[in-house]
């Protein structure tokens, strides 16, 4: 979301030499969002009466009625319309990394075309994602971790000869000349790169991409890709949005994934922090195949509920971003009532697979309490497939049970080892393994 690249452009201004001690004091400024959850609950209810459409009271109602509608809804209001289906080639698979010792087997890249339906402006006319795959050593199929990076492949692994850097524009973040500390000081310690040795010795593969290798995240550039994949006779003001075109690019990843023998196709787990936590979810409410999905500080248009007036507003993220999502989006800033779907109804079209939230404490821009309110307004959708009530009350942590768990860690907006742990123990929770890797 927004305040991620605002951090990271107020941090270049630091002048480098201040101590770490008094960039912490400024931190302090960021007030702490209360520990107890306030907020009217989510509305509509998941499973009332919607526009024509009747109370939901079956599987196969919320399948077969309830679920296309608002997929549809979701597409007309906020994200744009979903790019078609699309075939892809593997162009190359190169070793970055031979086993070594340690838990990780090896690290490779895979070149992959997308065969868009229209061509574009990519060079040769269709995207060209690089994807980093790491195995772990051992005996697989193993479940994989997939997510997105924020400044190409070689913030994954700075130290490795080779990587490509995307040839996209990049955003400004990207290029702002912050000291490596101060990022890890505001970001954490996995801002540009996961914990591989601890994933590996868990047993999970992990995959990662540049989704600004399919559309750049700048706005003056972005829209010529948005056009290319935009499904012909689309509206204008529906025109598919970057979030939607980052969460299908996630789903020709899946593909490329469930066919690579190393990996369990039934067992991936997507991922995303703050703009690739809204992909994610809209990946998954769109494909039945991912097996879990963690969303952290997603904030508006991603897990936190629209109709709240806390954090990032409608206003802000559509002059900011517009390029983020349809259009029509914008008609909607000031008055985001009068939007017909709200995000616990997102959340709710990926049941009855596990969804794990996280926050940070200051995070208001992220809403830490209209995301947790969201999660219990998916809930009923997740009791009709089964799953037992979410039943959490606490912000803090997760309670160890149900498919639906939400945590708020303290700190700022960022990618830290302690979200890293919830998201693990979240998925070994909930993600059956095989007995031994």
């Amino acid at each position: 979301m927004g305040l991620r690249r605002k951090l990271v452009l107020g941090a270049v201004l630091i002048v480098t030499g201040l101590a770490l001690s008094a960039g912490g004091c400024a931190l302090q400024r960021l007030p702490n969002v209360p520990q107890e959850i306030t907020g009217p609950p989510a509305s509509p209810p998941v499973l009332a009466a919607f526009k024509s459409d009747p109370a939901v009271q079956t599987q196969e109602d919320w399948q077969d009625r309830r679920a296309p509608l608002l997929k549809a809804r979701f597409q007309s209001e906020i994200y744009g319309a979903m790019p078609g289906p699309a075939a892809y080639e593997i162009v190359s698979r190169e070793l970055l990394q031979k086993p070594e010792k340690g838990a990780i087997g090896t690290i490779e890249r895979i070149t992959i075309a997308i065969k868009t339906a229209q061509a574009g402006p990519w060079p040769g006319g269709h995207p060209t994602v690089d994807l980093i795959l790491m195995i772990p050593k051992g005996k697989g199929p193993f479940p994989v971790i997939a997510g997105g990076t924020f400044c190409g492949n070689d913030a994954l692994l700075p130290k490795q000869p080779g990587v490509r850097t995307t040839s996209m524009a990049l955003p400004q973040e990207c290029g702002g000349g912050a000291p490596g500390f101060l990022v890890t000081a505001i970001f954490g310690r996995h801002a540009n790169a996961p914990p591989w040795e601890t994933l590996a010795e868990k047993g999970y593969a992990l995959a990662s991409w540049h989704p600004g290798d399919v559309v750049p995240d700048v706005p003056v550039v972005a829209e010529p890709y948005l056009q290319a994949l935009t499904p012909v006779g689309t509206p204008p003001d529906k025109r598919t949005g970057a979030i939607a075109a980052w969460a299908w690019t996630s789903s020709r990843v899946v593909d490329v994934l469930s066919a690579d023998p190393r990996l369990d196709p039934k067992r991936v787990l997507l991922w995303g922090h703050s703009r690739h936590g809204k992909a994610a979810l809209l990946s998954a409410a769109f494909d039945p195949r991912p097996a879990a999905v963690w969303a952290l500080q997603s904030g508006t248009a991603g897990a936190a509920l629209g109709r709240d007036d806390v954090g990032e507003s409608v206003a802000d993220i559509t002059t900011s971003f517009p390029h983020w999502f349809a259009p029509a989006y914008r008609a909607f800033a000031g008055k985001p009532a009068d939007l017909d779907v709200d995000q616990h109804q997102l959340i709710a079209l990926l049941a009855p697979r596990p969804v794990l939230i996280g926050t940070g404490r200051r995070d208001q821009w992220g809403d830490p309490h209209g995301s947790f309110r969201a999660l219990k307004g998916a809930d009923p959708a997740y009791q009709l497939f089964g799953e037992s009530a979410f039943s959490q009350t606490k912000l803090r942590q997760p309670d160890g049970t149900g498919v639906l768990a939400f945590y708020m860690r303290p700190g700022l907006h960022g990618i830290h080892t302690e979200d890293w742990a919830e998201a693990l123990s979240f998925f070994d929770r909930t993600v059956q393994k095989p007995a031994s890797n």
